[in-house]
């Protein structure tokens, strides 16, 4: 009698080992999407992030632009030039670029 009980208690064991092992794996394979489905979605929005970054940078140098646009008659003489506008009393001269073939 005590035998089979040995037996028993063993098989018992061996049973209950394999379920927590397959509770284990299946608790592994539900979530292993839902890991990678967060990840994604953290790159995303670590790109998003940056994204944001350089447009708030951008808009802070066109409101810098815009800023001086008003008040510095220098830079819009500057800017002018830039683009290829001139006075009536200037000269703007183009000199084609050196290509390095001699």
């Amino acid at each position: 009698m005590q035998q089979t009980e040995k037996y028993w208690n063993l098989i018992n064991r061996i049973v209950l080992v394999a379920i927590i092992l397959m509770a284990g794996v299946g608790v592994v394979l539900a979530f292993t999407p839902k890991v990678k489905q967060l990840q994604d979605y953290q790159a995303t929005y670590d790109s998003l992030q940056q994204r944001h970054s350089s447009t708030l940078a951008s808009e802070q140098d066109l409101k810098e632009k815009q800023r001086r646009f008003r008040s510095d008659p220098d830079f819009v003489q500057k800017v002018a030039h830039e683009v290829g506008y001139a006075r009536t009393n200037e000269f703007i001269f183009h000199f084609p670029e050196e290509t390095g073939t001699n």
